[in-house]
């Protein structure tokens, strides 16, 4: 589903060559050094990086469940959340090209049942600009959610209809998991099928992804546990009703199935090239259709990421080199971090993370990093609770722990570096803040 995590402040957003780096980073040449640093990371899920359709990395972290200490295999099935939502955009596309539909149709002329504002079209709740809420928004639908209780598309169609449009349908951008829900239901009002029987039928038989589908309940087709955070202890997740999710991320998937899949991106021909152009084309905030875009470099990435309760994923492919990297996670919690470090790996041949190394210091010395950091209208505060250092933008994000690693030089949540700089006289003057790549200085006040 929608995620939650929030990227760290950026100053410089470009992914161009690495900057000179300091303390807290260091530098991964092979690959042997890049599973040895994920494994270190404690990360546990399973990833894949293929180029051409060939695969250059595959490999399983840690476990199905980790308090049996099962552990994964590269074969396991796992929960793709909101990566769910290309796949039913893609089965809208594939009915406009049977001419069955055209995606910039009113959505009433196929939902008249539905009270659907007249100028909301397929187009709009494909890329979130139909102004429809998102549900999963909403405290009442989880106060009220019995996860014993099968859902379906019309339960949640009428939950979202209850409430009055966040704005003007394509004047603003908002991420709605209620419009794949009303997608999912015009696949089966056009299509007399289910939505997931349908994108069966055209994309995963002629794919041959065998391991792909929904299930009512995920532990009928996996015994991979997901798992959540609870007082710094991973718990699993007890089992649950899958069906409050349906079209807008209830699908299950395996790492070897997911690439398959990618290549509806490049050359497959199970989508024209028209409807791939259109998958891929942003409109607002660089959402096109059940993807996101963005540049890279001189290249272009498409991507989408996924959650629900205990399992993150992240589908991500670069344009010009045709290279897939694919990130499935049993651990919820943030996206994309490892992934991002195999993009930048193995497109270009090194890339840089932060140091894992603990170094413990007194509470004492602590406190000189302690005070304001200001670049431009950016301010970081560093503060001490509890005898531990922290870090905290100006921005509404909540407090990350520096967990020291050098001298003046600390790893902050396994994403970023600190380097705390000091004057000539031996004073901490300011601090740079490293991450994907780039540099950003700020000033102590």
């Amino acid at each position: 589903m929608k995620n939650l995590l929030r990227s760290f402040i950026l100053l410089l957003i470009s992914l161009g060559p690495f900057s000179v780096f300091a303390g807290p980073m260091t530098e991964l040449t092979t690959s042997e050094s890049v599973a040895a640093y994920i494994q270190k990371t404690g990360f546990n899920g399973v990833l894949l990086v293929g180029r051409h359709k060939n695969v250059l990395f595959k490999k399983a972290f840690g476990y199905k469940n980790l308090e049996s200490q099962i552990p994964l295999t590269v074969d396991d099935r796992f929960q793709i959340g909101s990566n769910t939502k290309q796949f039913v955009a893609a089965a809208l596309l594939k009915l406009q090209e049977e001419q069955k539909l055209s995606i910039d149709d009113p959505v009433v002329k196929y939902l008249p049942q539905y009270k659907i504002p007249g100028e909301i079209t397929i187009r709009d709740i494909l890329n979130h600009t139909s102004g429809i809420i998102n549900f999963t928004d909403k405290d009442e639908f989880w106060g009220n959610l019995d996860p014993e209780k099968t859902l379906t598309l019309d339960d949640l169609i009428e939950f979202a209809l209850r409430f009055p449009l966040d704005f003007i349908p394509k004047s603003q951008w908002n991420y709605s998991n209620s419009g794949y829900i009303i997608a999912g239901k015009i696949i089966e009002e056009v299509s007399g099928e289910s939505w997931d029987r349908f994108i069966k039928r055209k994309f995963l038989d002629p794919l041959q992804m065998t391991n792909t589908g929904y299930a009512e309940r995920f532990e009928t087709v996996s015994d991979v546990f997901g798992h959540r955070k609870n007082e710094d202890k991973l718990l699993p997740i007890s089992s649950f009703n899958l069906s409050w999710a349906l079209s807008a991320g209830a699908l299950y998937s395996t790492i070897d199935d997911v690439y398959k899949w990618t290549s509806i991106y490049s050359d497959s021909s199970l989508l024209n090239a028209e409807s791939r152009a259109d998958m891929q084309r942003p409109f607002k905030e660089n959402y096109g259709l059940g993807l996101m875009i963005r540049p890279y470099g001189e290249d272009t990435q498409i991507f989408h990421t996924g959650r629900t309760p205990g399992f993150v994923s992240k589908i991500s492919w670069l344009k010009k080199a045709d290279l897939s990297v694919i990130q499935l996670d049993n651990i919820d919690g943030s996206v994309g971090g490892i992934s991002d470090l195999l993009m930048n790996f193995y497109s270009q041949g090194r890339t840089l993370v932060v140091k894992l190394e603990r170094v413990s210091l007194p509470v004492e010395k602590l406190q000189d990093y302690v005070g304001r950091y200001v670049a431009g209208k950016f301010e970081l505060n560093v503060f001490i609770k509890d005898d531990k250092l922290f870090l905290q933008p100006n921005d509404g994000q909540p407090p990350y722990e520096l967990q020291c690693n050098d001298t003046d030089s600390f790893n902050l949540g396994g994403f970023a570096g600190e380097e705390f700089v000091r004057n000539a006289d031996g004073q901490i003057s300011g601090l740079k803040h490293y991450q994907n790549g780039q540099v950003s200085e700020f000033n102590r006040q």
